[in-house]
């Protein structure tokens, strides 16, 4: 079986080499930067050589490259199935590239991108740079990701000014690397620090050239719009506004720049920068040609100006309204934007540095010293638009106005008066503070070392709050959590709460309370309340369905995650019940009772009537009858991929309390969780749980100085520390100050409840690959921050877990 599959892989193809000979070649220069010394059968070493020459079938090749193994077993699928057709519309896009054909460029104008995209990845260099950010998840896994990464930088790359410049008239002609789509960022020559292999300059960063030569006589040049147009002015490391690494629009498929023939040295240069980034080979018509650096005379950051477009700039961005014969429309600015959020939401930066005591601009509620001074300024979260703690706050603010309890009506008078028309106002609010083009990632916390932050999984629900967040301030100095609302934008008009708002009338008092409930905590930056990112990115909500379609696991809830969930189902339809039969009480009493004396039953009524007034979450108004006469609840939770996405991007613990959570954040999902052992986990098993009494607000709240939240804050920290550097000294102060708490007298002050919380610190963590790949795509950031750590929680009494 081994000789019918293809097993020497091109990561170049051949039909591309072809292009870089002259019409009397056959063969390449190819020259070798790391030429590799031979062991002679005498035993003698000979030195490598680097030149050499070599057709297209023997360059750029390399043997199973892309093949998967299933034990004795090959597969060239990649190859063949995937590659094969890639290559064949891409031949044909540059083809019609090379000669200037809009009607063909137009018919392959998505296959050019795709290909160029897939080119950058399917390189050595380019499957080093994932290996490198996911670490060793084997061949199979290498190539899954390979292909869900491989169209990540299309939409950015086709919202720029695309260029094509000629060497027609040079004497001189372009080169082939083996990483052929190469980035030249004025600002990070090839020995900077960020640009050691394999990294190369981001593509998101504004001042990001992609350069592609499309054969010996053509090179594509890619250039964000910002950058053309202002590059004296722009800062050329941030990131371009509107960067995404998945999205759709609308684009000129005719826009190509086709004005500059470049010289003899303009060339050279251009060769030096595809020298300066390949891995291993560059190879030429002219062996001269392969040497660049001899004759470049331009330093590195002098070369950008033979890369800025400089004509018919016109072309490219502008505003785009677009009438579709069903009556709806599309707009969408020059970076792909959907919205005019960007402006509504803008606030104006400081002119200058802020001081150390100033709020920190980016809206956290922390001094600045404490906060974004911390960071690289191309780090920290957006100073433009409104945070989200600031967007929190507004959403409490409108909804408190939208239910008139800033002028003067209480929360019996809300649940009595709540109608269609609030429930939808209070939604078309939350709809305009998270518009479907907002990028979550511009607003999220940034890890920092003196804050402990943690993310919770699991179903949030007003009810239990008390149990599951607020208490746990007391040992974390900022939580995550869900936000309750749904967004509107993304959901069908029969399921929406701004077009069909009376199925939302419940559901809407619940998560009024909450958000009401959390309001102190929100203002003082304590708690962030994120919209999942599957409600305000289509394509991060496509991610995930795509990544657990066909996935056969089933989620196993344990006895004590069923006594959970089955006493909150009991508590809602007990509430539904009182409130369908709240207008015949009696004979509600009379039915479920028969037997009832009639005394009796005129005082379970007057019981049940006090209940009713009593609970903040059942409605006062008749309930709908009819088949439309249902509500709809959704109860939010981040799944354990968001989480961990979350997790990483803001440097926050995750923490849990069903056992079916914990059990998938330790599920062998990867080959990285394959085989880990509990005997792997960097904290040793006698050290991995702490009792920990949680304050609920509304108990008896004396005796609260014996929680001694000091000591218990300093453990949870060294846990922190243990998990991340797994470095003996921190272990040692675990160690001792578990010791001293578990010597201390063990004591429940009334009003607090005992969990027993466990720690886990595998080794390598709890990022999955499907983590990974979200934190990369929709993070870009320049580094992936580890979930080392995660707690679990069990109630000592279950019972205080189960709502009355």
């Amino acid at each position: 079986m081994d000789q019918q599959i293809t097993r020497k892989n091109h990561y170049v193809p051949q039909w591309y080499q072809r292009g870089f000979l002259t019409p009397q070649q056959s063969r390449l220069h190819v020259l070798d930067l790391a030429p590799q010394d031979r062991t002679l059968p005498n035993g003698m070493v000979v030195s490598g050589s680097p030149l050499s020459e070599s057709s297209p079938k023997y360059a750029f090749v390399e043997l199973d490259l892309y093949t998967t193994r299933f034990g004795d077993i090959l597969n060239d699928e990649v190859e063949r199935l995937l590659f094969g057709p890639i290559d064949k519309s891409g031949a044909e896009a540059v083809r019609a590239l090379i000669e200037n054909k809009p009607q063909q460029i137009h018919n392959y104008f998505s296959a050019l991108f795709d290909f160029l995209d897939t080119q950058k990845l399917r390189t050595p260099k380019g499957l080093d740079f994932l290996l490198e950010r996911y670490g060793q998840i084997g061949q199979t896994a290498l190539m899954v990701e390979m292909q869900r990464l491989r169209d990540m930088h299309c939409t950015m790359w086709t919202e720029g000014v695309r260029e094509v410049v000629s060497a027609t008239n040079s004497p001189v002609k372009f080169v082939v690397s083996d990483h052929p789509v190469t980035v030249y960022h004025r600002e990070f020559a090839p020995d900077h620090s960020a640009c050691k292999y394999p990294n190369d300059p981001g593509v998101e960063l504004v001042g990001s050239q992609t350069i592609y030569p499309l054969n010996g006589n053509y090179c594509l040049i890619l250039t964000h719009i910002e950058y053309a147009t202002a590059p004296s002015s722009v800062d050329v490391l941030a990131k371009r506004t509107h960067a995404r690494y998945r999205g759709t629009g609308y684009v000129r498929t005719d826009a190509f720049i086709r004005t500059r023939e470049l010289s003899s040295a303009e060339v050279t240069a251009v060769n030096y920068v595809l020298k300066a980034r390949a891995k291993r080979y560059v190879a030429a018509a002219k062996p001269e040609w392969l040497y660049p650096e001899d004759t470049n005379a331009l330093s590195w950051r002098d070369i950008e100006q033979i890369l800025l477009p400089r004509d018919e700039l016109w072309r490219f961005g502008g505003e785009m309204v677009m009438a579709f014969n069903d009556g709806t429309y599309h707009f969408q600015d020059a970076f792909g934007r959907t919205s005019k959020a960007h402006e509504y939401l803008a606030k104006t930066p400081p002119e200058g540095e802020p001081a150390a005591d100033d709020y920190c601009p980016c809206g956290s509620a922390r001094r600045y010293a404490d906060c974004c001074q911390l960071l690289p300024t191309h780090e920290r979260p957006t100073w433009t638009i409104y945070g989200i703690r600031e967007r929190n706050i507004a959403l409490c603010n409108a909804v408190s106005d939208i239910l008139g309890l800033n002028k003067g009506k209480d929360w019996i008078d809300v649940r009595r008066e709540l109608c269609d028309d609030q429930v939808k106002r209070i939604h078309e609010i939350y709809e305009f503070l998270w518009p479907t083009d907002t990028l979550l990632r511009e607003l999220l916390p940034r890890p920092n070392a003196n804050i402990s932050r943690g993310v919770f999984l699991g179903p949030v629900d007003v009810r239990s709050l008390l149990l599951e967040v607020t208490p746990w301030l007391d040992y974390f100095d900022e939580l995550v959590i869900p936000h309750p609302f749904p967004n509107a934008a993304g959901l069908r008009p029969e399921s929406s709460p701004t077009k069909s708002p009376a199925l939302f009338r419940d559901q809407t008092l619940r998560n009024a309370l909450m958000l009401l409930e959390l309001e102190r905590y929100i203002r003082s930056g304590r708690i962030h309340l994120i919209p999942d990112p599957m409600d305000v990115d289509e394509f991060y909500r496509a991610e995930i369905l795509a990544s657990v379609k066909g996935v056969p696991e089933r989620v196993q809830l344990s006895e004590r995650d069923k006594r959970h969930t089955s006493a909150l189902a009991k508590d809602d339809h007990m509430r539904w019940t009182l409130r369908a039969e709240a207008d015949n009480l009696l004979a509600f009493v009379k039915r479920t009772t028969p037997d009832i004396a009639p005394d009796l039953a005129e005082k379970v009524v007057e019981r049940l009537k006090r209940e009713i007034e009593a609970d903040p979450l059942i409605l006062l108004q008749p309930f709908p009858k009819g088949k439309n006469g249902g509500q709809m609840m959704m109860y939010k939770s981040f799944g354990v991929d968001t989480g961990l996405f979350i997790a990483s991007m803001t440097g926050a613990v995750p923490y849990c309390h069903l056992d079916a959570i914990w059990g998938r954040l330790h599920a062998a999902t990867d080959e990285r969780a394959k085989g880990r052992a509990v005997a792997e986990d960097r904290i040793a098993a006698k050290f991995r749980t702490v009792d920990v009494s949680l304050r609920v607000p509304g108990m008896n709240e004396q005796g609260d100085e014996d929680l001694n939240t000091d000591s218990l804050r300093e453990v949870i920290r060294l846990f922190v520390a243990v998990a991340a550097s797994n470095d003996p000294k921190d272990t040692a102060r675990l160690e001792a100050a578990l010791t001293a708490l578990r010597e201390q007298p063990q004591s429940v002050p009334p009003s607090s409840i005992l969990v027993h919380l466990d720690a886990s610190a595998p080794d390598g963590g709890f990022l999955t690959t499907s983590a990974t790949r979200l934190v990369h795509t929709y993070g870009l950031t320049t580094r992936i921050n580890p979930v080392s750590l995660a707690f679990h929680f069990v109630w000592a009494d279950q019972q205080a877990g189960e709502p009355a």
